[in-house]
C-alpha cells in the first residue's frame, strides 16, 4: 500500500510542530533556570515573558512559513500544543531541577576560591582601611586650619 506524498507533506508538518513546541518549552525552561538561579523582580520576569512569547509567535510562523507555506491548520496548532505538553510531563521537571542542581554546584566550586581570597585580604584590608580613614581626617583637619587662616587673613584686608 502506497501513501499518497500530502498525506506525508501532512505528517511532516505534524512532527514539526510537535518538535516546534517541545522546543519552544524547553527555552522557556531555560528562563525558569535562570529566575532560579538570580531572582528577578516582577517587571523584569514580565519583560523576559513577553520576549519570550514574541519570539515563540515568530519562530511558529517561521515553521509554519517553511513546512506548510504560512497555513495556519489546527493539526499544526494541536502538534504544538501536544508537544509542549508532552515535554512538560516528561522532561521539564527534570531539566529544571536537574539543571539548577549542577549550575548551583558549579557557581559554588567557582566562587570558593574567590571566598577564600576574600577572607584572606579582609585582615590586611580592614588595618588599610582604618589607615587611610585616619589619614584622611588628619587631612581634612588640616586643610579646614588652612581654609579658616586664610578667611581670617581675607579678613583683615
Amino acid at each position: 500500500m502506497k501513501v499518497s506524498p500530502e498525506i506525508l507533506k501532512e505528517a511532516d508538518v505534524l512532527l514539526a510542530s510537535f518538535l516546534t513546541g517541545m522546543i519552544l518549552l524547553f527555552v522557556y525552561d531555560l528562563l525558569r533556570i535562570m529566575r532560579r538561579l538570580v531572582s528577578h523582580k516582577s517587571w523584569v520576569t514580565g519583560a523576559e515573558d513577553l520576549l519570550f512569547w514574541i519570539g515563540s509567535a515568530i519562530a511558529l510562523f517561521a515553521m509554519l512559513y517553511r513546512e506548510n507555506s504560512g497555513y495556519i491548520r489546527g493539526f499544526v496548532i494541536g502538534g504544538v500544543v501536544v508537544g509542549m505538553l508532552s515535554y512538560n510531563l516528561l522532561l521539564s521537571r527534570w531539566v529544571v531541577k536537574g539543571s539548577v542542581f549542577l549550575l548551583e554546584k558549579i557557581l559554588f566550586l567557582v566562587s570558593r576560591p574567590m571566598v577564600w581570597t576574600a577572607r584572606l585580604l579582609k585582615g590586611p584590608l580592614g588595618r588599610l582601611k582604618k589607615m587611610l580613614k585616619k589619614v584622611l581626617r588628619f587631612w581634612k583637619k588640616q586643610l579646614k586650619k588652612l581654609w579658616k587662616a586664610v578667611r581670617i587673613g581675607l579678613c583683615k584686608l
